[in-house]
């Protein structure tokens, strides 16, 4: 899936900053990409008010479930519903000892003629990593 390779090729760890969000754009949905906006500034914000304390959103990797992130994605299953597609990801990270592996879900829609993501469902319920959905991870922070 394309938004899995410009994501690496970026370099994106916790939410991308606005210049990464300007080059994930054609791939994200109207509310993923305001979500995101919205997760960025306010990451901007607590390091502005508590320079010495993490901010939210920095760590981590928010479009799949291991906090880690992942060394591999591939298309696993896709469930198409009128004009939204369900694309089960397969996911792999070969860093962890032992590999990882794990499905999440993501929610394809289409929009202005083109299919966009609209969010991310979580497969696992690791201690720590992602559970639920990608835009209530986002929504969660202050």
């Amino acid at each position: 899936m394309q938004l899995y390779a410009m994501l690496d090729a970026l370099g994106v760890r916790g939410v991308p900053d606005a210049e990464q969000l300007r080059a994930l754009r054609p791939f994200l949905g109207d509310s993923l990409a305001n979500a995101l906006a919205s997760a960025d500034a306010a990451r901007t914000t607590a390091a502005q008010r508590a320079p010495d304390e993490k901010p939210p959103f920095v760590d981590g990797d928010p479009f799949s479930s291991l906090f880690e992130g992942r060394t591999d994605a591939r298309p696993d299953t896709v469930i198409s519903h009128a004009d939204t597609a369900f694309v089960v990801m397969a996911f792999s990270n070969a860093t962890q000892r032992p590999a990882v592996n794990w499905k999440d879900t993501v929610v394809v829609t289409r929009a202005q003629g083109r299919f966009v993501v609209a969010d991310i469902r979580y497969g696992t319920a690791w201690e720590f990593g992602f559970t639920g959905r990608l835009l209530n991870v986002l929504h969660s922070e202050p």
